[in-house]
């Protein structure tokens, strides 16, 4: 996500360069920098959620996702394991749209970058926690783990990655309940799978569907 976010700001620098749009820098104040900081995150991953639910629909784009969920021992690391394609794709569909509708800020964007990554790496942590009350307001590492759940019943269920609310507005939220920790991974791809298939299997996979 740090990666993402990087990225993204040193594409809009460059597309404020090549295209006639100002930005407004945002007003230094702490009340300022907060409400923003929030609406980005939410507008961010709202972006994400329809993206990340089109990756679950489509096969085409579930090619460059399925090794995100090939893990089988979920844990903070499974946050970077990501096919390279991933980086590009966020940049066009999340970052970028941030970055224009809120501006290039210094403080909003590292703030934002903060908080995104301390939320990837929170949300994919392989710990029994239960957020009782907040699980609603805020993914933590139980609720995530449903969407990366092997069950049946959990299979397309919590794709926002810091709002549940997301997936209540769009039917797709499952309330964990107090003791549910199922097992992750995915049945088409080892959790431990040599590299070359790693690197090549998209590409096969596109290859199978497009002929």
């Amino acid at each position: 996500m740090l990666v993402l976010l990087l990225l993204g700001t040193m594409s809009v620098s460059l597309l404020t360069l090549l295209a006639p749009v100002s930005f407004r820098p945002l007003p230094l104040s702490a009340p300022v920098i907060v409400t923003a900081l929030v609406f980005s995150l939410f507008v961010a991953d709202l972006l994400y959620y329809w993206y990340h639910r089109a990756q679950h629909t489509f096969p085409l784009l579930w090619g460059i996702h399925e090794l995100h969920h090939s893990d089988t021992q979920l844990n903070a690391t499974t946050a970077m394991r990501t096919y390279w394609l991933e980086y590009p794709m966020q940049i066009i569909v999340i970052a970028t749209p941030v970055h224009l509708l809120f501006g290039v800020s210094p403080t909003l964007s590292f703030s934002h970058m903060l908080v995104a990554a301390f939320l990837l790496v929170f949300t994919h942590a392989n710990v029994r926690l239960r957020l009782g009350v907040l699980t609603p307001v805020i993914v933590g590492p139980q609720l995530h783990r449903i969407h990366h759940s092997r069950l049946p019943e959990h299979q397309d269920k919590n794709f926002a990655q810091y709002f549940p609310v997301i997936d209540k507005m769009f039917g797709t939220y499952h309330a964990p309940h107090p003791n549910e920790f199922p097992p992750t991974g995915t049945p088409h791809l080892a959790t431990d799978a040599p590299l070359s298939q790693v690197l090549s299997r998209p590409f096969l996979h596109w290859w199978k569907r497009l002929n």
